[in-house]
């Protein structure tokens, strides 16, 4: 019989409460045991360090070489202490194959993605909903189901200007036949009109997606109360998706003067904002933590509200289910943060990555 891994005074969170409590965490063959006095077993004692299921960030790019926007999944994976991330629309069914042998099947970390509707994706520019003639056809899309379903949770559709052009809101139309056709949910980029945050926001249905949610740019949520309400109401998700110009924390607070919204938090993490202004999912998490936010939620934000949102199965620390954990320290420290228009977001608690832990198994380790 395999020995038992034992983790000691590790701070558990648990999403499901919102509680947290020190606890001690038994692992064999991969998966949570209960407790045991088996002798010779490997202890880690994670003093200091809270331990969560693996964390999700619901909104990266991650196709390295191939699409216009892009980092390495595993920088922003497991050494950043996240498990899953999401690629949100990089590969379309043409550049499949170089996606999935290059990143899927090669990284430490899991990685998911959204199947953006044009064929082409992100590998030949970003205006790739400009052409209706490039969007795939239904057919191929049951087909790519068939044959790559397991990591696909969604359509990726980018409803900006510069995206669409002169196409306007037909793309999304289009795109909501597919979804339909194929049992997807949609994750729906939005940005600068047109199209217009109403035709958008009408045009969803319970269990699709909204991303950047949180943006300042003119048209965005609080210019759209009530269809912000009513698409709530249907069950549409909304996601925050940072990104270099995605989330203004003025924005974030004229919204929840309209209305709750229980928001995931994601990156929309690439090159060029890596270092500034995201930073990292938990960089992201400690501004919201500034705003009053508690770490337990936050930490709910990263973890059981994603993996409903992607119909992902649920991560849960007990018994009998996989042994997969992101440990964090909130550091006690001040620091300055931004949002992406620049604002200053002074801190003096921030998430900091300690460990991934997938299977029962350390892939990676900062300092424990």
């Amino acid at each position: 019989m395999s020995k038992v891994n034992i983790i000691k005074n590790a701070m558990v969170v648990d999403v499901t409460n919102g509680t947290s409590a020190k606890r001690t965490l038994y692992i064999r063959d991969g998966k949570f045991v209960d407790a045991t006095e088996e002798t010779g077993a490997a202890v880690i004692d994670v003093e200091g360090c809270y331990a969560a299921p693996g964390f999700v960030d619901s909104h990266v790019h991650v196709f390295m070489n191939h699409a216009a926007i892009f980092i390495e999944a595993d920088t922003v994976g497991v050494q950043q202490g996240v498990l899953t991330v999401v690629d949100a629309g990089s590969t379309g069914i043409r550049d499949f194959p170089y996606f999935e042998k290059e990143v899927i099947q090669a990284k430490e970390t899991d990685v998911r993605f959204f199947l953006n509707i044009a064929r082409s994706g992100l590998c030949d520019g970003q205006n790739e909903l400009s052409n209706m003639d490039d969007l795939m056809t239904v057919e191929e899309l049951l087909k790519f189901k068939h044959l790559h379903g397991r990591q696909l949770v969604g359509l990726k559709v980018r409803m900006s200007s510069s995206v669409v052009q002169e196409s306007g809101i037909k793309p999304l139309i289009y795109a909501r036949e597919l979804s339909e056709q194929a049992g997807l949910p949609l994750m729906i980029h939005i940005g600068n009109a047109p199209p217009g945050l109403d035709e958008i926001l009408n045009l969803l249905k319970k269990g699709d997606i909204v991303t950047h949610c949180f943006h300042g740019k003119p048209g965005g949520i609080s210019d759209y109360p009530e269809e912000f309400r009513s698409a709530v109401q249907r069950g549409v998700h909304f996601d925050l998706g940072h990104g270099a110009a995605s989330f203004s924390s003025k924005a974030m607070l004229r919204v929840r003067e309209i209305g709750f919204v229980d928001f995931s938090i994601s990156t929309d993490l690439y090159g060029e904002n890596y270092i500034t202004p995201v930073g990292s999912l938990m960089d992201t998490m400690s501004k919201l933590l500034a705003m009053g936010y508690t770490v337990e939620d936050l930490t709910r934000r990263v973890t059981a509200l994603p993996r409903s949102f992607l119909n992902l199965p649920a991560a849960k620390i007990e018994t009998g289910q996989p042994a997969d954990l992101t440990l964090f320290r909130i550091v006690e420290k001040p620091r300055e943060l931004v949002d992406a228009e620049g604002v200053r977001i002074p801190v003096d608690r921030y998430f900091y990555p300690a460990a991934s832990i997938k299977q029962g198994r350390q892939v990676w380790h900062d300092e424990l």
